[in-house]
């Protein structure tokens, strides 16, 4: 049996506890905030050019950085030349992460989309088989998630689905979520009418929603989801807060 408990315990900060102002999303600086402010982070990992590990979203360093260059080709030996937003954060190591956060780390790793699925999913392992905080594994790739069904069955996986037809329906078709411990959704575009059947015949899958920013999209997630990823900001007046989003189990009535 694997351990899901604290899943089902901990809402998850949209890379980490963030405001891309002065701390940068998937910084070293959001993910020890947001275990500071007792919550988990989900966060995004490349495999890079030379066999290292980094935590970044796009599939560009343009809108972070500044810079018109894929993640893969980072030099990893030179990290402070790449800037997070014009802060002294740079794009990290997910070893460093894992490094700052130790036993208080609770992390969902998505794991960008690649050609090089073995080498990636390899390295990712490595790198948290030993870590002492909790972990899950999601990916959009199927190649992806079914490479950890097949070589690491005992790990957590999820299966993120998008608001896109040619993701979701090939992966309806593949009928990924027989596979998947959980089902990562978007709250722009639930599907209601297929995850909620999912939902009825297989009460064990979890329901994780993406991404909760308002009150509308909460009071979604609390109609369908058994748990959230949320993006707060404090500059903006139509964005939860950190406690409507620690709020959610009890909101939901989960004892």
């Amino acid at each position: 049996m694997k351990d899901m408990q604290w899943l089902k315990e901990t809402v998850f900060c949209h890379r980490g506890l963030h405001n891309n102002r002065d701390i940068p999303e998937n910084s070293r600086a959001a993910f020890k905030r947001a275990a500071q402010a007792g919550l988990g982070s989900e966060l995004d990992v490349y495999l890079t050019k030379d066999g290292k590990l980094i935590v970044h979203h796009d599939a560009t360093l343009k809108r972070m950085c500044g810079k018109r260059m894929s993640p893969y080709r980072i030099d990893t030996s030179r990290l402070s030349d790449y800037p997070l937003i014009g802060t002294s954060e740079c794009i990290p190591l997910f070893t460093d992460v894992l490094g700052d956060l130790g036993e208080n780390g609770k992390l969902i790793v998505e794991i960008k989309t690649t050609t090089r699925v073995e080498a990636t999913c390899s390295a990712v392992y490595e790198a948290l088989k030993d870590f002492p905080g909790k972990w899950c594994i999601e990916s959009f790739n199927w190649a992806i998630t079914d490479w950890w069904v097949k070589h690491h069955p005992e790990v957590i996986i999820g299966q993120l689905y998008d608001i896109y037809a040619f993701q979701f329906l090939p992966a309806k078709a593949r009928e990924q979520y027989k596979k998947m411990d959980f089902l990562a959704i978007p709250v722009k575009k639930p599907r209601e009418e297929y995850f909620g059947k999912i939902k009825a015949a297989h009460p064990e899958k979890m329901i994780i929603m993406w991404t909760i920013r308002t009150n509308d999209t909460y009071a979604a997630a609390l109609k369908m989801a058994d748990n959230i990823i949320f993006e707060c900001d404090d500059k903006n007046p139509d964005y939860i807060s950190i406690a409507t989003a620690k709020e959610f189990f009890k909101d939901k009535g989960v004892k």
